[in-house]
């Protein structure tokens, strides 16, 4: 029997969409990737940015290892910045306006970013758990 409430049924069929595109193959950037965080008690978000090589597979490895970066590696340097603030819009400034370099250079890794800003900072105001997709 079909669900009768409209909305969940868009709810339903948005995540089976966006889980089939998660499964698509993508070009990492090469300036780096990004990790999210909360700070519950600053009330922030935390945008963390590391260098990466990419190696002819067209995976991130450790520039120091040479070791493939997996998504749930433990990383074990430093990152190359870190950006601070209490909004994604902030954050999203901080990385794409003003004079630049910038640590990102790829329009599909920009998106990417200014989504998971908004859904940290939905987590940040509801108290929600957030884990970067």
């Amino acid at each position: 029997m079909k669900n009768l409430d409209p909305k969940e049924d868009l709810i339903k069929s948005i995540k089976v969409l966006d889980d089939k595109l998660s499964k698509r193959q993508i070009k990492l950037d090469p300036k780096g990737y990004f990790l999210i965080k909360i700070e519950p008690i600053t009330k922030e978000l935390i945008l963390e940015h590391y260098l990466n090589d990419i190696d002819q597979k067209g995976r991130a490895i450790d520039p120091e290892s040479r070791e493939p970066i997996g998504c749930k590696t433990k990383s074990k340097h430093e990152p190359s910045n870190i950006y601070r603030g209490k909004s994604a819009k902030q954050l999203g400034i901080q990385i794409s306006e003003g004079h630049g370099p910038f640590p990102i250079s790829h329009l599909d890794h920009a998106i990417y970013i200014g989504r998971e800003l908004q859904r940290a900072e939905q987590c940040l105001i509801t108290g929600k758990q957030y884990i970067q997709d």
